[in-house]
Parts: C-alpha cells; sequence; structure tokens
C-alpha cells in the first residue's frame, strides 16, 4: 500500500485490530536486536501508533515514540504472523510520516 492510499482512520482502525496476542513478537528482528524489550515490539508500535494519532498535541509523546517507531525495520514478519491481519510496517510508515510532520508543525524537528 502506498502512503497516498494510507489514511489516519484506516491506520488508527488497523491499530485498534491488535488482540495483542504476542505472536508478532517473536518473529520480531527489531524486538530480538534491542534485547527482546517491549518498547521494540510489534505490538508495542501498533499501540503508539493509535496514542499518537489520538493524540497529535502531546508533544511529549511524540518524541518518545521516535525510537520505537524508527527501529521497525518494515520487514513484514509480524504481519505474516498476526491472526486479525496488522500490518504494522505499514501502519509503521505512516505514523513515521505523521510523527516528523507533527513535530516539524511544534519546531520541535
Amino acid at each position: 500500500m502506498s502512503l497516498r492510499e494510507m489514511s489516519k482512520e484506516k491506520i488508527y482502525r488497523d491499530s485498534r485490530k491488535c488482540i495483542r496476542c504476542g505472536y508478532c513478537v517473536y518473529v520480531c528482528p527489531s524486538w530480538i536486536a534491542h534485547g527482546r524489550r517491549e518498547p521494540y515490539s510489534p505490538r508495542a508500535r501498533s499501540i503508539l501508533a493509535a496514542l499518537a494519532l489520538e493524540n497529535p498535541g502531546d508533544t511529549e509523546l511524540l518524541l518518545m515514540s521516535l525510537d520505537t517507531i524508527y527501529s521497525c525495520n518494515t520487514c513484514k514478519r509480524c504481519y505474516l504472523e498476526c491472526p486479525t491481519g496488522v500490518n504494522v510496517a505499514d501502519m509503521v510508515i505512516y505514523v513515521r510520516h505523521f510523527l516528523v510532520n507533527a513535530l516539524a508543525e511544534k519546531g520541535k524537528l
């Protein structure tokens, strides 16, 4: 899916489809590379995506989200394991643009 085909509503809806089962976590190379810490899991990225989209004015939340969102290599291994079909890679690509634009508007980048 291209960035133009994505919408804030679709990304938000997809982030809410996550049932927090954890199947995605064990196949995520970013999670493994970061010492198996939850903030670097696809599950955490899904939660952060929803929070960032819900709270675009929360500069502290947006800044804290950058490392987690940018640590994803968008390999889509999580998508292959997800029983509800959450495409975290597409979500991450959209949220990266959203975060940068929101922070740039606030003069934080």
